[in-house]
């Protein structure tokens, strides 16, 4: 496969579908009016967002996926692709997926959106090493900031099978939300549904990957370290206390709504899915709960699989890896390891002196 089919420009020509995409994420403007408009007109979208915005707002962007919109990459800085050097270009594509993976709990699919469509052939030899595709379209020049009446017009000839529209979300493209809507009407009109761009890909017969980083790091005891603070999440009794106390947490993870609590609470109490021994443990002290870790022993690793902590600052984790580097020893484990705050957990442990790394999952 050459270059040129690294870029897809469209899906099936046969295929009576169309995918509306959306680039950059809006920084000083709720993004619900294009999620609105979407979903108004029974649509998905598909959402190439910045690593900057992915770090800012997690708990939208899991929203977004829990909504059906299909979100991935669009670099971390916004940056001109096409005039950086190799190694600042990795670097883009790699914080965008941490800054992706931290955010949604999933690995990052291997699909993305060059900024200002900035790109020459030496760029896509590069992407070629990652295994991804770039994702181009139609440009309705919505970034120059057209009423809705004129964008709608200018994009109703785009209407066709197979099309790959490129929208903005961003506080230019203030008017698009409203031509989508008009848009979506007269795409239904016209027999075509509107689709994530992954499912534009598969009737085209291209088949796109991801991408998921860990952290690992050695461990190393501490000398400061309150083991009486943790305990195993042994009983029925305990386990409906930890699900009360950590719902009040904040956790992205954890559900919201009338029946969150019965949700949160069969969600800690489904077994971890990992093959190896598992562990559950949380630290209290003061009559309540601080923090959980649910972690388990894969092969040299104790793998941190999911854990929260009732304050947000960052020392409040250190006494997860303080307990991760205590347990790990113990066990004759190798390594520590998470998908979960890797840059956190990097930088926490440099500052501890544990022998960190940020590395690509293989498979």
């Amino acid at each position: 496969m050459g270059n040129s089919n690294l870029v897809i420009t469209r899906g099936n020509l046969a295929a009576s579908h169309i995918a509306f995409t959306f680039d950059d994420g809006p920084m000083r403007l709720p993004i619900d009016a294009w999620l609105e408009a979407l979903e108004q007109g029974g649509a998905c979208g598909t959402f190439f967002l910045t690593g900057e915005w992915f770090d800012r707002y997690p708990a939208k962007a899991r929203e977004m996926i829990a909504r059906g919109h299909e979100l991935t990459t669009h670099t971390y800085h916004h940056r001109r692709m096409g005039d950086v050097a190799k190694s600042v270009f990795f670097e883009e594509l790699r914080l965008a997926e941490l800054a992706y993976q931290e955010a949604t709990g999933r690995a990052a699919p291997a699909i993305m959106r060059f900024p200002y469509a900035s790109y020459r052939e030496e760029n896509l030899a590069w992407l070629r090493e990652w295994n991804y595709l770039a994702i181009e379209g139609e440009d309705t020049v919505d970034w120059s900031g057209p009423p809705s009446a004129q964008l709608v017009e200018r994009v109703l000839p785009k209407l066709y099978n197979g099309s790959i529209l490129m929208f903005h979300a961003n506080e230019i493209a203030k008017e698009t939300p409203n031509a989508v809507k008009s848009l979506l009407h007269l795409t239904h009109a016209k027999g075509l549904a509107a689709v994530s761009i992954s499912e534009l890909l598969q009737a085209n017969g291209v088949a796109s990957g991801e991408r998921r980083w860990q952290v690992r790091f050695k461990p190393a005891l501490q000398n400061v370290f309150h083991l009486e603070q943790w305990n195993f999440v042994g009983s029925d009794d305990e386990l409906r206390r930890l699900a009360a106390d950590s719902l009040e947490w904040g956790s992205l993870k954890a559900p919201k709504g009338p029946d969150a609590y019965p949700k949160w609470l069969h969600t800690l109490a489904m077994p971890i899915q990992s093959g190896g021994e598992a562990r559950f443990v949380a630290r209290s002290f003061a009559g309540q709960h601080w923090a959980y870790v649910r972690a388990s022993v894969q092969g040299d690793a104790l793998v941190l699989e999911e854990f929260a902590t009732k304050e947000a600052h960052s020392d409040a984790l250190i006494y997860i890896l303080q307990w991760a580097a205590h347990e790990a020893s113990a066990l004759g484990c190798k390594w520590i390891a998470s998908t979960q705050d890797m840059r956190r957990i990097h930088k926490l442990c440099e500052q501890l002196g544990f022998e960190s790394e940020i590395v690509l999952l293989e498979g």
